[in-house]
């Protein structure tokens, strides 16, 4: 019997939409003239309109009342608790999660930091996305914390319009990126909480640094 394909129109607008804001079709902080796109997707308003709200709930795009819609971007004090909340979620995950985690998953997180390495070079800011919310939910997963892997799963929605906001005001090198996710990784293998909990508390910290130092050169 075959399973019928629950997606729906506004689902697969959503995915258009999605990757021309991703891959940077949409500037940041960008309006979106809702007629315009559905004309130019050769569709009516309301897939469109359907598929705005879609990424309104993932954080990618944000409605202002008689304004109109935008693609979203982070400003500091949201990338603050982000950030922080991330990092005290994750730190704590981490340790949990070192019983857990067997061989088959650190070979997981390898195989995902090679495809975040080529998806870096490729410049696919959505597919980055993507391996950015596997490799951290494999980590908090394995705490087998239903509650605490329930609230990160929330913090994902935020997951895009953080590297939009990144990488719209934070020269990205590749390697460099690829590397402070290894040392997660390599602080997973050592199976030593203290060193675990400073090398997530160090990856967030280094972001937000990164960050205010743009915010700062533009004041």
């Amino acid at each position: 019997m075959l399973i019928p394909d629950q997606r729906t129109l506004s689902d697969d607008v959503a995915a258009i939409i999605r990757k021309m804001i991703l891959n940077g079709d949409f500037r940041s902080g960008e309006r979106i003239n809702q007629a315009q796109l559905a004309e130019k997707l050769s569709i009516s308003r309301g897939p469109v309109r359907e598929a705005l709200k879609l990424l309104q709930n993932e954080g990618l795009i944000k409605h202002e009342t008689n304004k109109g819609t935008f693609v979203a971007t982070l400003s500091q004090q949201d990338a603050f608790e982000i950030y922080t909340l991330r990092a005290l979620l994750e730190g704590e995950a981490a340790q949990l999660a070192v019983p857990n985690l067997k061989e088959k998953d650190f070979a997981k997180l390898e195989r995902l930091l090679e495809k975040f390495h080529q998806m870096m070079i490729a410049k696919d800011l959505e597919k980055q996305a993507q391996c950015d919310i596997l490799f951290h939910s494999t980590i908090v997963g394995a705490s087998r914390h239903n509650r605490l892997i329930s609230i990160h799963k929330h913090l994902d929605t935020q997951v895009g319009a953080m590297f939009l906001t990144i990488a719209n005001q934070v020269p990205l090198r590749v390697e460099q990126v690829v590397h402070n996710h290894q040392i997660l990784l390599d602080a997973l293998r050592t199976k030593d909480c203290e060193k675990i909990q400073l090398a997530f508390s160090d990856h967030y910290k280094t972001a937000l640094k990164d960050l205010s130092k743009v915010a700062s050169t533009k004041e």
